[in-house]
């Protein structure tokens, strides 16, 4: 007789009542490993607090400090009067709104105004319109109607506006005289110069601000240099600002970011942000200009840094926040200065001159998830230049599964590092996989003889978040765990769901017998921060065990719903696919709460005396993350799921259940979703066939680095029949009735399906296997082959298709 429950294929994880999320716990092989570094930033060109150490410690002028960091270079002119054009990169893709405080808002080239407001927005490619208003500032939601008060100027399909104002804004005191862009949320923020709206080089949205670069210059100077320093050591702080000043002249100039600007205001260029800024309209204004900063900006003047000669072109002076002591470095025609020791930067004040960070190593492997678990790290390469050796220029990452070579630069900016020059202190564990390693191979297990299956209530074996049956840690990607059944000398195989829980990369789970080399198999195809699960029919070794193998960072469940013995148990009987029900004849999904009640046994599908059913069951379209049970009717509903859903997608898992006295299943439904549940095969006292399970092997791989059973891609409506008769270990046709198989697909472009039969005329209009696009999707299949001991694969889509076989029904 089938007990309650037989081998559900997706173990509950979020069952109700039973919560799911995983509390993060330390790995025993997550070290950690501590760096230390020096500096902050690219190190190219000047060091600001270099400068101040410079300045304040050793006196140095701001000539003597450019000279300093800026070989290659001299000092030279511009007009005072340049300008400059930046890209504000808070309103990229947006509408072009000002207003000012006082008024003073003219149209360049239209004779008209002053205003309050303008508001300029595209109308069509290339070609803008323009609302303004006099009586109040408005900064209207981009895309907004624009109601009473605006006026649309009549301006003849203008490519480009320009928004200035009625006031020398070079000179002005007053903020309020300034046009004043306005930002998401309501703040502005207020701008010497012009503003201007044009279209990129690929018709996208720009904003742009026009502006003398002595004017320009007041902001980022006190930005990039604290004001105060303009009074360390007694004034000679001034010193370090005004070289400040020269660098982020000479930088600003040198740019050629686009043909509608040369540079832009966030710290990928240099930090801009106006003259002074706003929370709201009407609100005070928050001024960024500061007196000392001021007078560094007009003491320099006119002054750049040249490449070679007085007449060279105008040097693009990077700088960064601290050298850590020795400059990088440049490597441009317009930034040919070399590296030099930097004595300024060792400052008392200085954060960054020395620093030191701790990183576990999983959050490396996190960066690199190629790599697997992290091993060591070797650094192959340095510049010969300081502490160490210098800035590392490449190292090594060695992991469980692979190895990355990679630049400091990259190592750097993946895990959020200070600078490029450091070094690595600390071990990591020489094996992540302590306590989870490989069981010796012992060879080949004899054939297994035919078995029928003996369901048992379900009961957890393995849960690596609360220790369940192994210690409380990730099982880390490269690692195995032997999973102890207590079924030695009882049963050949056992029924079993394992659950990938939160991994940290796309991957697979392998489960297969302790003690033979691990096949080329997977059951589980896991998604990122998902919850996945697959059910199998698992060989046991000779001592019960079996074996879970992970490419991946992850937790693990592992459920076992029953076992197939020689000695008693129930016999399976497979069938052509047939559906048994679909909730989309209802039109409207049903409610979440819902328990369906479908029956099996009735004419044409499980005969009277079924005490059980083989199914494959689909959530489709579901409305919410959750989950469905399928369970017999006459039981309490069990603590378990047969699939985890998520918002949007259609899931299919394989499900193998109890009937209850009247020959149904009952199916809850955790969430508002379509259900489609297909039969494949029945058990009961009148079934022919037993099971015989094998190592997991594959049997079709059409990669096209692999070629096994059929190559190249399946095509969109594509049916290819598969030999299996004969084939890694299953018998001749006319003995085998039936195999079971994980189906995977693999690299979706698009969501579809795949349909696995008996090479049938016509193909049936079901489907085993479900997938979405961009990741792998695995259901386990128990299907008859034809009388030539084949099966036929269908796909809905282009795709790659792999099949594992289980063992098979004869």
């Amino acid at each position: 007789m089938i007990g309650l429950v037989a081998a559900v294929s997706a173990a509950v994880i979020a069952a109700p009542n039973s919560p799911a999320t995983p509390s993060p716990i330390p790995t025993a092989a997550d070290a950690t490993i501590t760096i230390d570094g020096h500096g902050y930033g690219h190190g190219i060109g000047l060091s600001q607090w270099g400068a101040y150490g410079y300045a304040v410690d050793h006196g140095w002028t701001a000539p003597q400090i450019l000279d300093r960091y800026y070989g290659g270079t001299v000092a030279g002119a511009v007009p005072v009067d340049s300008l400059l054009t930046v890209r504000l990169q808070g309103v990229d893709d947006q509408q072009t709104a000002v207003v000012s405080a006082t008024g003073g808002l003219v149209i360049v080239g239209y004779a008209g105004g002053p205003w309050k407001s303008v508001v300029a927005r595209e109308m069509s490619q290339g070609v803008y319109g323009v609302w303004v208003r006099s009586d109040i500032e408005s900064c209207p939601v981009d895309g907004a109607a624009l109601g009473a008060g605006w006026t649309q100027l009549p301006l003849t399909s203008p490519s480009s506006v320009t928004i200035s104002t009625s006031v020398d804004s070079n000179v002005t005191t007053k903020y309020s005289d300034l046009a004043s862009v306005c930002y998401s949320g309501g703040a502005t923020k207020a701008y010497r110069g012009a503003i201007r709206a044009v279209n990129g080089p690929i018709g996208e949205n720009r904003t742009v601000n026009e502006v003398a670069v002595e004017q320009y210059l007041r902001s980022v100077i006190a930005k990039e240099m604290s004001p105060s320093w303009a009074a360390a050591g007694g004034g000679k702080g001034s010193q370090a600002l005004q070289a400040q000043a020269v660098a982020a002249r000479s930088y600003g100039l040198a740019e050629g970011r686009t043909a509608y600007a040369k540079t832009c205001d966030s710290t990928s260029c240099q930090a801009y942000m106006g003259a002074a800024s706003r929370t709201a309209v009407g609100g005070a204004f928050t001024q960024v200009e500061y007196p000392s900063t001021d007078a560094a900006v007009a003491a320099t003047a006119g002054v750049v840094r040249r490449v070679g000669s007085t007449s060279g072109p105008v040097a693009y002076t990077q700088f960064s926040a601290s050298s850590g002591g020795w400059t990088a470095a440049g490597s441009s025609q317009l930034g040919p200065f070399p590296a030099v020791q930097d004595d300024g930067d060792d400052v008392t004040l200085n954060p960054n001159h020395n620093w030191s960070v701790a990183i576990s190593a999983s959050s490396i492997a996190a960066k690199y998830p190629s790599i697997g678990s992290l091993s060591s790290i070797s650094i192959t390469g340095r510049n010969g230049q300081g502490d160490w050796g210098g800035r590392v220029t490449q190292l090594k990452l060695l992991g469980t599964v692979g190895s990355v070579t990679i630049t400091g630069d990259s190592f750097k900016s993946a895990m959020g590092l200070k600078s490029n020059w450091f070094n690595v202190r600390g071990t990591v564990n020489a094996d992540p996989c302590v306590g989870r390693n490989e069981p010796p191979i012992g060879g080949n297990l004899p054939a297994a003889a035919g078995a029928q299956f003996n369901p048992i209530t379900p009961v957890r074996l393995i849960d690596t978040r609360d220790g369940t049956g192994t210690n409380p840690v990730r099982l880390l990607s490269g690692c195995t765990l032997v999973v102890q059944t207590g079924l030695a000398g009882v049963a050949t195989a056992a029924s079993v769901n394992v659950t990938a829980i939160n991994p940290t990369v796309a991957g697979y789970l392998t489960v297969y017998p302790c003690g033979v080399t691990r096949p080329t198999a997977s059951v589980v195809q896991t998604v990122p921060n998902r919850v996945i699960a697959g059910s199998t029919v698992v060989r046991l070794a000779a001592d019960g065990t079996f074996c879970v193998f992970s490419n991946g960072d992850l937790d693990v469940v592992v459920d076992m719903f029953g076992s197939y013995s020689t000695t008693s148990g129930v016999r399976f009987e497979p069938i052509n696919p047939v559906r048994l029900y679909d909730s989309r004849t209802t039109k409207a999904p049903p409610a979440a709460g819902t328990v369906i009640r479908v029956p099996v046994v009735r004419a044409g599908r499980a005969p009277s005396g079924a005490t059980a059913a083989a199914l494959t069951v689909h959530a489709i379209g579901a409305t919410g993350n959750g989950f469905l049970t399928v369970y017999p009717c006459n039981a309490a509903r069990p603590l378990v799921s047969s699939l985890n859903t998520a918002v949007g997608t259609s899931i299919t898992n394989h499900v193998e259940v109890a009937l209850n006295g009247a020959g149904e299943v009952c199916v809850y439904l955790h969430t508002s979703m379509h259900v489609v549940l297909d039969l494949s095969g029945w058990f009961g006292a009148a079934a022919t066939t037993k099971y015989f399970a094998i190592t997991p092997v594959r049997v079709l791989d059409s990669r096209p680095d692999a070629n096994i059973g059929l190559a190249g891609a399946f095509g969109a409506g594509a049916n290819r029949a598969l030999p299996l008769a004969g084939v890694g270990g299953l018998p001749a046709a006319g003995t085998m009735r039936a195999v079971l198989a994980e189906v995977t697909a693999v690299g979706p472009s698009s969501a579809g399906y795949l349909t696995v039969h008996a090479c049938l005329t016509p193909v049936p209009s079901l489907s085993m296997v479900r997938y979405i696009a961009g990741f792998n999707a695995a259901t386990t299949v128990i299907g008859p082959d034809d009388v030539s001991g084949r099966w036929c694969v269908l796909s809905s889509t282009t795709l790659h298709v792999v099949i594992d076989v289980s063992g098979y029904f004869a």
